[in-house]
């Protein structure tokens, strides 16, 4: 009799140190809605979970600028400043439509300034040229002419980065399989900031807490910074049957620095990494930002540090 107690009390400690090592998906009720952006017509899904608000989606708002505004798609090239040139045939008909406005007044020897302009033109000298050569022989005879030519180029500059920055990305989506589509975009830290819808924000550190603990993770767990946290709250916030509809996908990221083989955007299609707006002073000349990745073959979710000048993924929480 004993040795058959012995054994049935062998068999519930066992059960008991089994069920402490396979956990139960918990789901925690849920609710959805939909948000359209009224910059770019975007409609994001959304999930109400704990009473936070968030875009089931990664954002894909596309910030003008590009690269110039913190803001990649997958593979895109940087942009420099010696790689923004202002259109020549924008240019030619706004210096013409000075001429006609009478902006241009004086003489160069035997040519009245609107001629040299003509002259310049007509024989294809590019706007950072022109400005410049004016501005050496003949900015501090006429300093008029110089403020109305910078006016003109300052009026074109901002449409010369667009340019710029939309043939980065049809060159890097040309490659990438459509990447924003499917993964939106990658924003260095103050990029996301800036790209974050009217009413929305960046999550802070603490949101992201709520939401880890309204999906179970222990208080012990939460806090804890550069590991893997929790048990299974990494799954419920991905995609598929286990998950609760917050649909993390795995779009990798644009790191911090260059790497082996010269690059910096890594782990498409094996992790997910995303903001918060909470950030730390590393030292007096470094701040880090608190981060989250998703791993596809890991159930839990790292809470870590990143370099603001990497590029990650967003999710938006409703103010």
């Amino acid at each position: 009799m004993k040795k058959i107690i012995v054994i049935l009390l062998g068999i519930i400690v066992y059960c008991a140190c089994d069920d402490d090592n396979n956990h139960v998906l918990v789901k925690p009720d849920v609710s959805f809605s939909d948000f359209q952006d009224s910059r770019d017509m975007n409609t994001y899904r959304c999930i109400t979970i704990g009473g936070q608000t968030w875009m089931a989606e990664n954002l894909r708002y596309r910030s003008p600028q590009g690269a110039l505004d913190g803001c990649y798609t997958y593979g895109e090239e940087g942009i420099r400043a010696q790689d923004i040139l202002v259109n020549p045939e924008v240019w030619a008909d706004s210096i013409r439509a000075g001429i006609d406005r009478g902006e241009f007044e004086g003489s160069v020897g035997s040519f009245t300034i609107p001629e040299v302009f003509e002259m310049w033109l007509e024989g294809g000298t590019i706007p950072e040229n022109f400005l410049g050569n004016f501005d050496r022989f003949y900015g501090a005879t006429f300093p008029d002419v110089l403020i109305a030519l910078n006016r003109i180029y300052d009026n074109l500059y901002p449409d010369a980065i667009k340019e710029v920055a939309q043939q980065r990305l049809e060159k890097a989506e040309s490659t990438n399989g459509k990447y924003a589509t499917k993964y939106g975009y990658l924003y260095t830290y103050e990029g996301a900031l800036k790209a974050i819808p009217e009413g929305w924000r960046l999550p802070t550190d603490d949101d992201w807490k709520k939401l880890e603990e309204t999906l179970g993770m222990s208080i012990s767990e939460i806090n804890k910074l550069d590991e893997w946290r929790g048990n299974y709250e990494g799954s419920l916030l991905k995609g598929g049957e286990e998950g609760i509809g917050f649909n993390a996908t795995y779009g990798g990221a644009r790191l911090y620095g260059k790497y082996m083989y010269g690059d910096n955007f890594y782990n498409k299609d094996v992790n997910t990494y995303f903001w918060s707006s909470t950030h730390k002073v590393e030292s007096d000349s470094v701040d880090i930002g608190i981060t989250r990745v998703l791993f596809l073959k890991e159930d839990r979710i790292m809470r870590g540090t990143s370099n603001l000048t990497a590029a990650y993924s967003v999710r938006c929480i409703k103010e």
